[in-house]
């Protein structure tokens, strides 16, 4: 399985020129570098977001439910007391 993958995207002439101008320290990849950083963090940052939001549903529904963990987990897997 390959580290990365390669994606192909279509941008306007003016993004492009943006992403020329503003990548002068990149490697010969320049403007692709620079948009696959931006891609990278911004795809990074939606996962952070996503874990945030599914910790704060979590939290809250605890919040709501202080019992929520108080099942037995014998209820569950028959035996599982047994092993301690």
């Amino acid at each position: 399985m390959a580290a990365t993958e390669t994606l192909s995207v279509r941008v306007s002439p003016e993004t492009r020129r943006i992403l020329a101008e503003s990548a002068p320290t990149r490697d010969a990849s320049g403007a692709s570098a620079l948009a696959r950083d931006i891609l990278e963090a911004w795809a990074a940052e939606a996962a952070a977001a996503q874990t945030r939001a599914s910790i704060e549903s979590v939290v809250s529904y605890l919040r709501a439910h202080p019992d929520g963990w108080d099942d037995d987990p014998e209820d569950f897997f028959p035996g599982v007391n047994a092993a301690k």
